[in-house]
């Protein structure tokens, strides 16, 4: 299976599934050494492949972690429409919530992308989910809301 990820018109579109993990009034986000800001844990979508489906094997490839255990909220889709490195991107982003406790031992702060090797997970406020950057944008408005939401972010 191919991930969803194609150039149609010089635009890359992507079909990509995050999930936001809670503990208390924080928020875990994956941190990339090379960009300046931060995203949340997942990863795109392969070909055949359900959004529940791809973040469940992305979290495992990446960090390790069997959410099977876990129970997964869908919480919305992101709209995202942005530029990075010099290319346009159209992604549709669908996004899982599961909430922990400080006692919870699989999401660390400063754990590795087994993936990447070159990204980093860590735990920040809520509060200061702006200053770090957090992208899409978009997300900060649904972190603490009910019900499932969509939201376009124009970002070109």
């Amino acid at each position: 299976m191919s991930d969803l990820s194609i150039i149609i018109d010089g635009v890359k579109f992507n079909f990509r599934v995050g999930l936001l993990v809670k503990m208390k009034k924080q928020v875990l986000v994956e941190c990339n050494q090379d960009y300046d800001f931060v995203v949340l844990p997942g990863g795109r979508v392969k070909t055949l492949e359900s959004s529940e489906d791809a973040l469940i094997r992305e979290i495992n490839e990446e960090m390790k972690i069997d959410l099977t255990n876990y129970n997964l909220e869908f919480i919305g889709v992101d709209e995202n429409f942005f530029e990075l490195d010099n290319i346009k991107y159209h992604e549709l982003y669908f996004i899982y919530k599961i909430e922990i406790d400080e006692n919870n031992e699989d999401f660390k702060d400063g754990m590795i992308n087994y993936d990447s090797k070159v990204n980093y997970y860590k735990w920040v406020d809520i509060l200061d989910l702006k200053e770090v950057n957090l992208l899409p944008k978009s997300l900060i408005n649904i972190i603490d809301s009910n019900g499932i939401h969509h939201s376009i972010q124009k970002d070109l």
